[in-house]
């Protein structure tokens, strides 16, 4: 099985974190997202799998990050999509369908006499700012053992928030009916999470469906949905299952969604006081609750820090009380009382007392 991760997008519902760096570089417990979801793979995929990302904005910084964390574990390979255009200097794209139709070129053309082989041959198509809090193992367990060419994940979501989401009607065994990107009108409350499998055919068939509607494409055309795609591809006979994510999914494509994944991380791995020597973390005069993380090299002076609190490498704590909130490596915090906070890297911040602080890199205040 080939895993394909589409992570061109600039993340334009994360900035400004995303001025300096792609969405699925957010650090939240520790490890850039990208990090959390890779590790994951690592741990249920054979060494050697083929790990196809579709990369564009910042590109640089995520082919050089994953070639150094992860070219004994996967067999890599790197397809940019080009911007459809820029607005001042920022790209944008064709969207999702177009992402997953580039790696059409890493899948050869087979047939097969056997269901198992099919489907051993197929993808694994992940979203980089989603991690669902089932196991992987679980997941392709479901692919592998059920009669189906491919599943998709889902999460129930409140009826109130069904429109914000490209959601699923199902049958009576689980069989998707139809896919409907962002419905104006209530048809159901299960929303795409992020996570799909497919048999080789079926992946193949989707690749022709999905260049159909790039081949009509003109300047006045919007973004190639995904979703437009899959309902294609149901149509034309192929079964495709949809597995309810019954713990849910952690989605860091929001501010406020990344403070919940960080603290969901955070309860299942949590920096112990006895790790600080090993990690040269200097602790003064401070009380540490956990669960937290704080990164290497770093110094809590006269503090109260946690619980639900990430800090990265490297910072400076000094004289703050805080709660709930993400910050990143390099980070020089001193009178800061905050809760539900984001604070960016290479940021020096004095002097404030005020909760829900989105603070981009390199700023100064």
């Amino acid at each position: 099985m080939k895993i394909i991760g589409p992570c061109a997008g600039i993340g334009s519902r994360l900035r400004p974190f995303t001025l300096s760096k792609p969405k699925t570089f957010i650090n939240v417990a520790g490890k850039t997202v990208l990090e959390h979801i890779l590790n994951r793979f690592s741990e249920t995929f054979d060494s050697g799998t083929e790990l196809i990302l579709i990369v564009g904005y910042r590109k640089r910084q995520i082919i050089e990050f994953v070639k150094q964390k992860y070219s004994d574990k996967f067999k890599l390979t790197f397809i940019e999509q080009e911007p459809r255009g820029y607005n001042d200097d920022t790209p944008f794209y064709w969207g999702l369908g177009e992402a997953v139709y580039l790696a059409n070129t890493c899948f050869e053309e087979s047939s097969y006499t056997n269901t198992e082989t099919d489907k051993r041959d197929g993808s694994l198509i992940f979203l980089a700012d989603m991690i669902p809090i089932e196991e992987y193992s679980y997941l392709m367990y479901r692919y592998y053992e059920s009669d189906v060419d491919g599943i998709i994940t889902v999460v129930e979501v409140p009826e109130e928030d069904a429109s914000s989401y490209g959601v699923v009607v199902i049958d009576k065994n689980s069989m998707i009916q139809k896919l409907i990107e962002k419905p104006k009108d209530f048809i159901s409350n299960l929303a795409i999470a992020g996570l799909y499998a497919f048999s080789n055919s079926a992946t193949k068939a989707l690749f022709d469906i999905i260049k159909e509607y790039l081949d009509k494409r003109t300047e006045g055309s919007k973004e190639i949905y995904l979703t437009e795609s899959l309902q294609d591809l149901i149509n034309s006979g192929f079964k495709i299952a949809a597995i309810n994510l019954k713990k849910g999914i952690l989605d860091f494509g929001r501010p406020s969604e990344v403070l919940k994944g960080n603290r969901y991380l955070l309860e299942q791995q949590s920096v112990k006081v006895e790790e600080f020597k090993e990690l040269n973390i200097t602790s003064e005069k401070s009380y540490i609750k956990n669960p937290v993380y704080i990164g290497e090299n770093s110094k809590i002076i006269n503090s109260v820090v946690g619980p639900f609190v990430s800090i990265g490498a490297d910072s400076l704590i000094e004289n703050c009380i805080l709660e709930n909130c993400v910050i990143e490596r390099n980070t020089n915090l001193k009178n800061v009382i905050s809760e539900k906070s984001i604070i960016g890297s290479n940021v020096k911040v004095e002097n404030i007392s005020k909760n829900n602080l989105i603070i981009g890199d390199k700023s100064i205040y």
